[in-house]
């Protein structure tokens, strides 16, 4: 999966605006926790659309997937994409 993965770039805000108390491994940095990192939640979102990681829908979340997606080639599938700094 890891080539799959768009890792992101360090994060760009200074020390001064991070709480060091905070850990992200997504971004391997401190300033927030991972369960807050917009960048990590847009990468799972891009690879649900690109059809990697459905093993972890629920039978509700894949059935309501296809049925946005049906019909539509994965790269026609609208882009999720935002800058991926923090």
């Amino acid at each position: 999966m890891g080539e799959q993965v768009k890792w992101p770039q360090m994060m760009k805000a200074p020390d001064s605006f991070r709480n060091p108390s905070f850990w992200c491994d997504f971004h391997r940095d401190h300033g927030h926790k991972t369960e807050d990192c917009v960048a990590l939640k847009i990468e799972v979102n891009e690879l649900l659309w690109k059809g990697h990681l459905r093993e972890f829908l629920s039978e509700k979340a894949k059935s309501h997937l296809s049925e946005e997606t049906a019909g539509k080639p994965i790269e026609a599938a609208p882009s999720r994409h935002r800058d991926r700094t923090e």
